[in-house]
């Protein structure tokens, strides 16, 4: 354990507040936290503390689409009409509709947030969808890949009308309470309760501040929605990674980007964190999430068999601090994938 404790005070020590990691194998366990909680207080951080997961959250959403297809509701192959006519379900999941984002200069985006840290996004998912469809595709439906959160717009509006309550509501029903998921929930609000709070160094590009990070913990933004609102431990997001998956996740496509080789269903194949280390495994499956304030990074073999997951309360604003997190948290995240960290 000592060693896993080194490795994360060296992720804490490229910026971020505070680390935490949990893997699980077929005959082990390891959960360590190293840094803190609240820079205010001083208050430790732990292997209990919740953050937010980012697009990590696309995988629970992707479990619930394909309950709801299990049971009938939703079609993988239809017409995800009437929000997105034209791309099917499953283009939606796996990135191929060539919807674009909404969200265009993010500096710009950020610039009431520069104003007051306390604003607050009005628009709803329909508006958010209104803005999406006044821009030009980037591509036909399932001529091209391009990551972007609109898709999990449209998915959260399809589960809505097909269960005939919230996303929130959908997910805890059909998803988190199965699994035992007592303290995973979406929220679309500013965190508050035990979670540990979320920060950006000072120099960052969109909210700078000073002398010290900035506390971005009660932000509200719409990428805290469908494709990236759920908070959770990372000892719950190895339990979703370990009994959650199915197997139709895992009908993957080429994907161009440094976090995946090839995307499925709300998942990604990994043989890489961001272009730095390498897995000596062969390939993990999960996802990075990157919320105002937290990193996350989720990592499960496709057997089930192993899960690593690695949480921090804060963001690399540049891209040498970006370089220097993920060597960090890849040397410790293939470690415990493989089984070289010993408790």
């Amino acid at each position: 354990m000592d060693a896993v404790r080194d490795q994360l005070d060296a992720i804490v020590a490229t910026g971020v507040p505070g680390a935490v990691a949990v893997a699980v194998g077929p005959a082990r366990r390891v959960e360590a936290a190293a840094g803190l909680a609240d820079l205010g207080t001083g208050e430790p951080l732990t292997v209990d503390h919740r953050f937010r997961i980012g697009s990590v959250t696309k995988i629970f959403v992707a479990a619930l689409v394909l309950e709801l297809v299990d049971e009938g509701l939703l079609e993988l192959d239809a017409d995800a009409e009437p929000f997105a006519e034209g791309i099917t379900v499953r283009q939606l999941l796996n990135h191929t509709s060539g919807l674009p984002d909404f969200v265009g200069d993010v500096v710009e985006f950020f610039e009431p947030y520069r104003r007051d840290l306390g604003h607050r996004w009005e628009l709803d998912a329909r508006e958010e969808l209104r803005l999406v469809m006044e821009l030009p595709r980037l591509f036909p439906p399932g001529e091209g890949w391009s990551y972007h959160g609109s898709n999990y717009i449209v998915l959260r509006l399809l589960v809505e009308e097909a269960t005939g309550t919230t996303l929130h509501d959908a997910l805890r029903q059909r998803v988190l309470e199965p699994l035992g998921l007592t303290r995973t929930d979406l929220v679309e609000g500013p965190l508050l309760d035990d979670c540990a709070r979320g920060y950006l160094p000072a120099d960052n590009p969109v909210l700078p501040g000073g002398p010290g990070a900035v506390d971005v913990t009660e932000i509200d933004v719409p990428f805290h929605r469908g494709g990236g609102g759920i908070v959770s431990t990372p000892g719950e997001i190895a339990t979703l990674l370990r009994a959650g998956l199915r197997e139709e996740m895992f009908e993957a496509v080429d994907s161009d980007w440094l976090e995946t080789d090839r995307y499925g269903l709300g998942i990604g194949e990994i043989t890489s964190l961001m272009g730095r280390q390498p897995s000596p495994r062969g390939a993990a499956w999960g996802h990075l999430g990157f919320s105002v304030g937290y990193t996350a990074i989720a990592l499960s073999s496709r057997d089930g068999e192993r899960q690593v997951v690695i949480c921090a309360n804060g963001s690399p604003s540049t891209a040498a601090a970006e370089e220097a997190f993920f060597d960090a948290a890849g040397r410790l995240a293939w470690e415990l994938y493989c089984g070289d960290v010993s408790r």
